[in-house]
Protein backbone atom coordinates (compact mmCIF):
# COMPACT_ATOMS: atom_id res chain seq x y z
CA UNK A 1 0.00 0.00 0.00
CA UNK A 2 1.11 3.40 -1.25
CA UNK A 3 1.84 6.00 1.23
CA UNK A 4 -0.76 8.41 -0.69
CA UNK A 5 -3.32 5.27 0.25
CA UNK A 6 -2.57 5.45 3.48
CA UNK A 7 -2.68 8.74 3.92
CA UNK A 8 -6.23 8.50 2.23
CA UNK A 9 -6.96 5.72 4.77
CA UNK A 10 -6.29 7.68 8.16
CA UNK A 11 -7.85 11.28 6.49
CA UNK A 12 -11.22 9.13 6.24
CA UNK A 13 -10.57 7.80 9.60
CA UNK A 14 -10.10 11.10 11.41
CA UNK A 15 -13.55 12.47 9.43
CA UNK A 16 -15.25 9.73 10.95
CA UNK A 17 -14.03 10.24 14.35
CA UNK A 18 -14.80 13.81 14.24
CA UNK A 19 -18.30 12.92 13.05
CA UNK A 20 -18.76 10.62 16.17
CA UNK A 21 -17.18 13.08 18.61
CA UNK A 22 -19.61 15.83 17.03
CA UNK A 23 -22.56 13.48 17.36
CA UNK A 24 -21.69 12.55 21.00
CA UNK A 25 -21.41 15.86 21.88
CA UNK A 26 -24.59 16.75 19.87
CA UNK A 27 -26.84 14.00 21.92
CA UNK A 28 -25.04 15.00 25.00
CA UNK A 29 -26.32 18.89 24.78
CA UNK A 30 -29.33 17.37 23.64
CA UNK A 31 -30.53 15.43 26.55
CA UNK A 32 -31.32 18.34 29.31
CA UNK A 33 -34.01 19.51 27.40
CA UNK A 34 -35.28 16.17 26.36
CA UNK A 35 -35.23 15.16 29.86
CA UNK A 36 -37.28 18.11 30.61
CA UNK A 37 -39.54 17.47 28.02
CA UNK A 38 -40.14 13.48 29.14
CA UNK A 39 -40.21 15.05 32.97
CA UNK A 40 -43.33 17.23 31.85
CA UNK A 41 -45.13 14.85 29.30
CA UNK A 42 -44.99 12.08 32.16
CA UNK A 43 -44.94 13.63 35.22
CA UNK A 44 -41.32 12.40 36.76
CA UNK A 45 -39.04 14.09 38.85
CA UNK A 46 -41.55 16.63 39.30
CA UNK A 47 -39.85 19.44 41.24
CA UNK A 48 -39.77 23.08 40.53
CA UNK A 49 -36.02 24.46 39.75
CA UNK A 50 -35.25 28.02 41.64
CA UNK A 51 -34.55 29.69 38.51
CA UNK A 52 -37.67 29.21 37.28
CA UNK A 53 -39.64 30.77 40.18
CA UNK A 54 -37.00 33.53 40.27
CA UNK A 55 -38.34 34.43 36.50
CA UNK A 56 -41.51 35.44 38.09
CA UNK A 57 -43.70 31.87 37.32
CA UNK A 58 -44.64 31.63 41.04
CA UNK A 59 -46.23 35.02 42.06
CA UNK A 60 -47.13 35.58 45.81
CA UNK A 61 -50.97 36.19 46.07
CA UNK A 62 -53.32 38.04 48.10
CA UNK A 63 -54.25 35.04 50.45
CA UNK A 64 -52.77 32.76 52.99
CA UNK A 65 -52.85 29.02 53.58
CA UNK A 66 -52.98 26.96 56.66
CA UNK A 67 -50.43 24.11 56.58
CA UNK A 68 -50.65 21.69 58.85
CA UNK A 69 -47.26 18.84 58.89
CA UNK A 70 -47.45 15.28 59.79
CA UNK A 71 -45.86 11.89 59.85
CA UNK A 72 -46.40 8.26 60.13
CA UNK A 73 -43.91 5.40 59.97
CA UNK A 74 -44.21 1.90 58.82
CA UNK A 75 -45.61 -0.62 60.96
CA UNK A 76 -42.62 -2.47 62.39
CA UNK A 77 -40.32 0.78 61.04
CA UNK A 78 -38.16 1.37 64.57
CA UNK A 79 -37.96 4.98 63.29
CA UNK A 80 -39.46 8.23 65.19
CA UNK A 81 -40.56 11.32 62.17
CA UNK A 82 -41.76 14.10 63.74
CA UNK A 83 -41.86 17.97 62.32
CA UNK A 84 -40.38 20.47 64.50
CA UNK A 85 -43.33 22.86 62.88
CA UNK A 86 -46.71 21.27 63.63
CA UNK A 87 -48.75 24.57 61.68
CA UNK A 88 -48.12 27.60 59.46
CA UNK A 89 -49.69 30.15 57.43
CA UNK A 90 -47.97 30.43 54.37
CA UNK A 91 -48.46 33.07 51.65
CA UNK A 92 -48.86 31.35 48.05
CA UNK A 93 -45.43 32.51 45.56
CA UNK A 94 -43.36 32.51 48.65
CA UNK A 95 -40.78 30.32 49.86
CA UNK A 96 -41.25 28.51 53.07
CA UNK A 97 -38.89 26.13 54.58
CA UNK A 98 -39.65 23.41 57.52
CA UNK A 99 -37.94 20.75 59.52
CA UNK A 100 -38.31 17.06 60.06
CA UNK A 101 -36.23 14.98 62.72
CA UNK A 102 -36.06 11.49 61.98
CA UNK A 103 -34.42 8.91 64.75
CA UNK A 104 -33.61 5.75 64.35
CA UNK A 105 -34.64 4.14 67.58
CA UNK A 106 -33.63 0.49 66.72
CA UNK A 107 -29.96 -1.27 67.34
CA UNK A 108 -29.26 -1.79 63.76
CA UNK A 109 -29.05 0.08 60.22
CA UNK A 110 -32.04 1.04 58.25
CA UNK A 111 -32.85 2.25 55.09
CA UNK A 112 -36.24 4.01 54.70
CA UNK A 113 -38.35 6.28 51.94
CA UNK A 114 -40.30 8.82 52.84
CA UNK A 115 -43.64 9.58 50.63
CA UNK A 116 -45.70 12.59 50.94
CA UNK A 117 -49.79 12.61 51.09
CA UNK A 118 -51.71 15.81 50.63
CA UNK A 119 -54.68 16.61 51.92
CA UNK A 120 -56.95 17.49 50.34
CA UNK A 121 -55.48 15.71 47.56
CA UNK A 122 -55.49 18.62 45.03
CA UNK A 123 -53.43 20.41 46.78
CA UNK A 124 -50.16 18.43 45.74
CA UNK A 125 -50.00 19.21 42.67
CA UNK A 126 -49.76 23.24 43.87
CA UNK A 127 -47.34 21.64 46.35
CA UNK A 128 -43.74 22.32 44.54
CA UNK A 129 -41.27 20.77 46.48
CA UNK A 130 -37.78 22.61 45.81
CA UNK A 131 -35.60 20.39 48.95
CA UNK A 132 -36.77 17.55 50.78
CA UNK A 133 -35.66 13.65 52.18
CA UNK A 134 -38.30 12.32 50.39
CA UNK A 135 -36.63 12.69 47.05
CA UNK A 136 -33.75 10.05 47.91
CA UNK A 137 -33.87 6.84 50.32
CA UNK A 138 -32.16 7.85 53.97
CA UNK A 139 -29.77 5.31 55.62
CA UNK A 140 -29.49 5.85 59.42
CA UNK A 141 -27.12 4.23 61.58
CA UNK A 142 -28.39 3.10 64.93
CA UNK A 143 -29.44 5.27 67.46
CA UNK A 144 -28.99 8.38 64.49
CA UNK A 145 -30.72 11.33 64.58
CA UNK A 146 -31.00 14.12 61.95
CA UNK A 147 -32.83 16.81 61.07
CA UNK A 148 -34.13 17.38 57.32
CA UNK A 149 -34.94 20.48 55.70
CA UNK A 150 -37.95 20.62 53.13
CA UNK A 151 -38.37 23.41 51.00
CA UNK A 152 -41.67 24.43 48.96
CA UNK A 153 -43.71 27.13 47.88
CA UNK A 154 -47.45 26.70 46.78
CA UNK A 155 -48.18 28.21 43.20
CA UNK A 156 -50.09 31.39 43.03
CA UNK A 157 -52.61 29.01 40.85
CA UNK A 158 -53.60 27.36 44.21
CA UNK A 159 -57.73 27.36 44.12
CA UNK A 160 -59.25 29.68 46.51
CA UNK A 161 -61.53 26.93 47.63
CA UNK A 162 -58.52 25.24 49.16
CA UNK A 163 -57.17 27.55 52.26
CA UNK A 164 -56.09 24.26 54.30
CA UNK A 165 -53.07 21.93 53.45
CA UNK A 166 -52.09 18.78 55.51
CA UNK A 167 -48.46 18.07 54.09
CA UNK A 168 -48.31 14.26 55.74
CA UNK A 169 -45.35 12.16 55.40
CA UNK A 170 -45.17 8.11 55.53
CA UNK A 171 -41.57 6.74 55.88
CA UNK A 172 -41.75 2.62 55.09
CA UNK A 173 -38.61 0.36 55.12
CA UNK A 174 -36.51 -0.65 52.22
CA UNK A 175 -36.00 -3.56 52.40
CA UNK A 176 -32.48 -5.67 52.05
CA UNK A 177 -31.12 -2.02 51.95
CA UNK A 178 -30.27 -1.71 56.01
CA UNK A 179 -27.54 -3.88 57.79
CA UNK A 180 -27.95 -5.81 60.77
Amino acid sequence: MGAMAMRQRNLRLVKRLVLIVALMFAFAWAMIPLYRIVCEQTGLNDIVKADELERGDLVAGDGEVRMTFDSTVQAGLPWQVQPLTTHLKVKPGTFVQVQYRITNASAREVVGQALPRYLPAEAGEYVKKLECFCFTQQRFKPGETRTFPVVFVIDRKLPASITSITLAYTVFDVPGQGKG
